[in-house]
């Protein structure tokens, strides 16, 4: 009996222990850093790169807002032109265009419904701020949930 009970409690450590791997292995790539911006009237925007660079994707969160898309995370393409870079997702299958950053002052965010658009800048304090793992995590755990 005692030697059942060794091998059933090594098979579920060692069980814990590769299911533990398997999903530290599904985490993707994220960038080091989290980019965040403020607007006026406490508007936030955070943004995080997801997966290899060359992917051009960013986890991007809007905080602050009147909006359904306040607190959502959401991966978005990335577009990189000369002038700006552009965070796009699909709205009512077009392509839409959230936030244009132009430089490193800010920019523009623009959400689905609203008449005009918010201006947002850089903001450093709310950057050092934000933990790019936990964000990755949220992000994660809202997909888990939209799946369920």
């Amino acid at each position: 009996m005692l030697a059942y009970r060794k091998f059933a409690a090594l098979l579920v450590a060692s069980l814990t222990l590769w299911l533990g791997q398997a999903h530290a292995e599904q985490r993707p790539q994220v960038a080091d850093q989290v980019v965040a911006y403020t607007g006026a009237q406490g508007a936030k925007v955070w943004t995080l790169r997801i997966g290899e660079r060359a992917a051009n994707e960013a986890l991007v969160q809007v905080e602050g807002v009147d909006h359904d898309w306040n607190m959502r995370i959401q991966k978005m393409q990335v577009e990189k032109t000369s002038r700006d870079t552009r965070y796009s997702t699909t709205v009512d299958g077009k392509k839409f265009v959230v936030l244009i950053v132009q430089g490193s002052w800010g920019g523009e965010l623009y959400l689905p419904g609203e008449a005009q658009a918010l201006q947002v800048g850089y903001s450093q304090e709310l950057s050092q701020q934000g933990n790019a793992q936990a964000f990755l995590t949220d992000y994660l755990a809202a997909q888990n949930q939209e799946g369920q």
